[in-house]
């Protein structure tokens, strides 16, 4: 699976609970095509109280959600796109945004 999504990208949730919802990604896990948005699907990890005197806890995270949920927000036209890799000449990839052909 080729993962065209890249930390510190703007997304907009597509499905879902979190539907329309912007956020940051702020980590990707391509080989189980998986993302962390910021602030988008929010969890609950209930703590145990695991010594004397203290309480348990409950520890708010955000859940990785697929890859395929998301779509990338282009910094220049502010759309949702799909994004294009070409080659550069001088062999680099560049990321570029299907509606506005500028680079991402």
């Amino acid at each position: 699976m080729k993962i065209k999504v890249k930390k510190n990208d703007n997304v907009i949730v597509l499905s879902g609970r979190d539907r329309g919802k912007q956020g940051k990604v702020t980590q990707v896990f391509p080989k189980l095509g998986l993302l962390v948005v910021e602030g988008i699907n929010l969890r609950f990890k209930h703590l145990k109280t695991r010594q004397r005197g203290r309480t348990g806890s409950r520890v708010q995270y955000a859940a990785p959600l697929p890859i395929a949920k998301v779509s990338v927000i282009c910094p220049h036209c502010g759309k949702p796109t799909r994004v294009k890799i070409q080659i550069g000449s001088d062999g680099q990839k560049i990321r570029l945004c299907r509606k506005c052909s500028q680079s991402m």
